[in-house]
C-alpha cells in the first residue's frame, strides 16, 4: 500500500510539473505585446512562466518568496519521484542504478538545503547579498544529478521533472536579480 501511495504521489508531482510546463508553453505562444510581464520577471528567460509563478506578488519580497517556495516544493518531490523511476530502470549493473539513485538523492538534498539557506537569508534581509550565489549553487547541484545519467538515459518522466526544477531555479535567479537594493 505504501508503495502505491508513493507511485501516486510521484504521478501527482509529475503532473504538477507538466502543468507548469504546459502553461508556460501556452503563455509563450501569446503575443508578447499582449502578455503582461511582471516587473519581477524582466530578467527571466521565460517571462510568461515567471509571471505565472509570481502573479499574486505585489512586492519583490512576495515575488521571491513565491518562486522560492515553489522551487523548494519541487525539490522536495525529487526523492519519491526518483525512487519510483529507479524501480522502472533495468540497467544490467545494479551498482550503476544505486549510483544514480544515491547521486541524485544527494544532489537534490544538497540543493534543498541550499534553498532553505536562501529562504533564511531573505527573511533576515540578506545583508551579505549572497542569495544569488546560493541559488546558482543549488542549480549546479542539480547538474550533478544529470551527470549521473552518463551511462544510461534519463527516463523521460524524470527528465521532465529535472527540466522543471532547473526552470524554477532559473526563475528564482531572475527574480532575485530584480531585488530593489541591487538595482540602485
Amino acid at each position: 500500500m505504501a508503495n502505491r501511495n508513493g507511485v501516486a504521489f510521484s504521478l501527482v508531482s509529475l503532473a504538477l510539473t507538466f502543468v507548469l510546463f504546459a502553461s508556460s508553453q501556452i503563455n509563450a505562444q501569446v503575443d508578447p505585446s499582449i502578455a503582461k510581464v511582471s516587473p519581477y520577471c524582466v530578467k527571466a528567460m521565460d517571462k510568461p512562466f515567471c509571471s505565472e509563478v509570481v502573479k499574486v506578488a505585489d512586492t519583490w519580497q512576495e515575488a521571491i518568496t513565491e518562486v522560492l517556495s515553489e522551487t523548494i516544493l519541487q525539490t522536495k518531490l525529487a526523492e519519491p519521484i526518483m525512487a519510483s523511476l529507479l524501480r522502472t530502470l533495468s540497467p544490467s549493473d545494479a551498482k550503476l542504478k544505486d549510483n544514480i539513485g544515491n547521486g541524485c538523492k544527494k544532489s537534490y538534498n544538497d540543493a534543498l538545503e541550499t534553498l532553505k539557506e536562501v529562504e533564511e537569508l531573505l527573511k533576515t534581509g540578506d545583508k551579505t547579498k549572497s542569495a544569488n550565489t546560493k541559488i546558482s549553487s543549488a542549480m549546479s547541484r542539480l547538474d550533478d544529478c544529470e551527470d549521473e545519467f552518463k551511462k544510461v538515459q534519463m527516463p523521460i518522466e524524470f527528465a521532465t521533472f529535472y527540466k522543471g526544477s532547473k526552470k524554477l531555479l532559473s526563475t528564482c535567479l531572475a527574480v532575485e536579480r530584480t531585488r530593489p537594493d541591487l538595482l540602485n
